[in-house]
């Protein structure tokens, strides 16, 4: 269970948000929505463990993650936590099959055997030999979400995991999403604007910054 007691930001003596409070039971899901400059990447990136919040506590199950030192919160990251970042944070001079391998390695796995099914699933196997830096955008967009089910990892954070596909590729990636969650029996907490993803996935939970104060 991943819950968050008065989360709250600030960043040069600005308050981004206050008063953030999230309970997402195992293998639920929650939408996170709000206009732009709210916050949200900010809290992704909170309960990511990626930037410590100004108060409140994020808990996993029984661990507080920001009470854990900072290696530690890597390590708890790396083993449990799959994330589509907005900037898809691939090594662009790696080739689509590497950056999945490499992932794979960080996390102490030898069975490469099931990426290439991964691969296949987001449309990109006949691509696995070309660098990142030959993809377009939305097939960077595709690894991105593809290398965040290596590991079997049971929560699952997106962030706009669709913002530059195409009709067709937003109901393949949003299938895959939900498929792949269901498979890891991960929870999913993703951010998004698209209507064609909340269409598909039907969010058991929406919050809404801006509108929680």
């Amino acid at each position: 269970m991943l819950i968050c007691e008065n989360l709250s930001f600030s960043i040069d003596g600005h308050k981004l948000f206050s008063n953030i409070n999230i309970n997402v039971e195992n293998q639920k899901d929650l939408l996170i929505t709000g206009p732009s400059g709210i916050g949200k990447t900010t809290l992704l990136s909170i309960l990511c463990g990626l930037q410590k919040p100004s108060g409140g506590d994020v808990l996993y199950n029984d661990i507080n993650l920001y009470n854990l030192a900072e290696n530690k919160i890597d390590h708890f990251r790396g083993n449990n936590l799959g994330i589509v970042f907005q900037s898809f944070n691939l090594i662009n001079s790696f080739t689509v099959k590497q950056n999945l391998e490499l992932a794979n390695t960080v996390l102490n796995s030898q069975n490469n055997d099931y990426l290439y099914n991964l691969l296949h699933r987001v449309g990109l196997a006949d691509k696995s030999h070309l660098k990142v830096s030959k993809l377009s955008v939305g097939e960077k967009q595709r690894l991105a979400v593809a290398r965040a089910f290596i590991g079997n990892p049971k929560w699952i954070f997106c962030d706009e995991p669709t913002s530059s596909l195409d009709d067709k590729n937003t109901e393949n990636i949003t299938t895959f999403i939900k498929e792949e969650s269901l498979r890891c029996k991960a929870s999913l907490i993703l951010i998004t604007h698209d209507k064609r993803v909340q269409s598909i996935l039907n969010f058991s939970q929406t919050l809404k910054l801006g509108e929680e104060l």
